[in-house]
């Protein structure tokens, strides 16, 4: 009987040692997260620019800025950014005859936030401020702010470029059109638009 007991015993202790004694495991789950940026820029109007002077007024005063002559654009962007703007030649170059040329500063643009968009300057990002004469050499005409607020949607990010002609506002051409004299012909330069990471 002692026997017996003793192997019951044996067995009732075993069988709550078992029970008694904590279990723990550990699993791995691989978390990955992939950041693609986004650079986007979408020119929606005033892609295209055709300024024809055809009056001694024009030729005088030039042709000021009007919605006609707007440009507009947006970014869409998962970073800060900065926009520039540059030509792709030194001059504006005669079509029908390549020798015949305009100086860049004869046109002039202000860059201004679009009356729809939610960002705004000095705290999104910061717009020059002043009408600037085209140049061959990049100019920022949008700068994040610093912050890591410039980066969002088209809505808040949307700009408007106002052309003007032959006005001699701030750094354009201090000289009128018809003092330059300048030959008749249709001239044309692209006018560059770059997006780039902040």
């Amino acid at each position: 009987m002692r026997k017996l007991t003793v192997l019951l015993t044996a067995v009732l202790l075993s069988t709550a040692a078992a029970f008694s004694q904590p279990v723990s495991d550990s699993g791995v789950i691989p978390v990955g997260v992939t950041l693609n940026s986004i650079l986007r820029l979408n020119i929606t109007s005033g892609g295209n620019l055709e300024y024809v002077v055809n009056t001694i007024d024009q030729y005088t005063n030039g042709i000021p800025q009007n919605a006609r002559y707007d440009t507009h654009f947006t970014v869409a962007s998962s970073v800060d950014f900065d926009v520039s703007l540059t030509a792709d030649a030194a001059t504006f170059i005669g079509v029908d005859d390549a020798t015949h040329t305009i100086p860049l500063d004869n046109l002039g643009y202000l860059v201004v936030a679009d009356a729809g968009a939610s960002g705004s300057d000095g705290v999104n990002w910061d717009l020059p401020g002043t009408v600037l004469a085209l140049s061959s050499s990049p100019v920022n005409i949008v700068e994040s702010n610093y912050t890591g607020l410039g980066a969002g949607d088209i809505n808040q990010n949307a700009f408007v470029i106002q052309w003007r002609l032959g006005t001699r506002e701030t750094n354009m051409n201090s000289t009128s059109l018809l003092e330059q004299s300048i030959t008749s012909d249709r001239y044309v330069v692209n006018a560059i638009i770059q997006l780039s990471q902040h």
